[in-house]
């Protein structure tokens, strides 16, 4: 049995709730259909009930950075105010401003952090475990940084 990504993406008539079961490693439930005044259009289907997820709400002084990490499921980074950096290995440095995020796959190495003259505050969604790595260096931090500009 495959999963459509399309199959993520629609709004649905109705939610999905009750008994769980692994397929490729994902946990979906099993449907029990239950109409939802909340969902029109399609099919919904429930990952994982009560998903265990990690928050951290952090302000980010200039210059202040993580450690280059992993997250076992993942990363959203989403900058709240001010101004914020992220990178993953080999990839550009980003500069996040308000209201921008990004998303790190599972099992990727990166760091985020605050900018060079302006700190920022992070709201960071993460599943699973997380593995510390190196310290990023000053010539990493320092790197000339693309703006990412997320439209609105």
């Amino acid at each position: 049995m495959s999963l459509e990504k399309s199959q993520f993406g629609r709004a649905a008539g109705l939610l999905c709730v009750c008994g769980v079961f692994a397929i490729s490693g994902l946990r979906i439930t099993q449907a029990q259909e239950k109409q939802s005044p909340n969902f029109t259009g399609g099919v919904v289907t429930r990952l994982e009930e009560n998903s265990k997820g990690n928050i951290a709400h952090l302000h980010f002084g200039p210059g202040a950075r993580t450690k280059w990490h992993v997250h076992e499921g993942g990363q959203i980074i989403l900058v709240e105010e001010g101004v914020g950096l992220v990178q993953t290995k080999g990839g550009p440095l980003l500069e996040l401003h308000a209201g921008e995020t990004n998303y790190v796959p599972p099992g990727v190495p990166h760091w985020h952090g605050g900018g060079t003259k302006e700190g920022g505050t992070q709201f960071n969604i993460s599943r699973g475990g997380i593995q510390w790595l190196n310290e990023v260096t000053d010539q990493e931090f320092n790197a000339p940084a693309q703006r990412l500009g997320n439209p609105h």
